[in-house]
């Protein structure tokens, strides 16, 4: 397991990531309510191995990279960090995000990760 970035094994809040999982947009929410919990600094690195640093983060990585390939505009899910013996319930939420430029198009994801209810 990875040191995460984050203190808590909970990375809650919205990130934009580009399809090699690099962090190009983060907001923190730490308690699980939307706000400014930072997370500017989050821009640059790599999702899962520096803040997603669960036990099975390689699996939330098939699950978005799966979506990535898929044709579907948006997409929902449970998913269950499990980290030292601990097993912490989230709910995903994901968009696709498609840009054009002269060059082609790039696609990113949002990803916003809160508490399962």
């Amino acid at each position: 397991m990875s040191t995460s970035l984050i203190p808590t094994q909970r990375p809650l809040g919205l990130f934009e990531l580009d399809a090699e999982g690099t962090i190009l947009f983060s907001r923190l929410e730490p308690d699980g309510r939307s706000g400014d919990g930072g997370g500017a600094e989050l821009a640059g690195h790599n999702f899962y191995e520096e803040v997603a640093a669960f036990d099975n983060a390689d699996e939330l990585r098939r699950m978005i990279k799966g979506f990535l390939r898929g044709g579907g505009p948006a997409d929902s899910f449970d998913f269950t960090c499990r980290s030292g013996g601990e097993a912490v319930p989230l709910r995903v939420l994901l968009a696709r995000v498609r840009e054009r430029s002269d060059a082609g198009s790039t696609a990113a994801v949002i990803l916003h990760l809160r508490g399962a209810r």
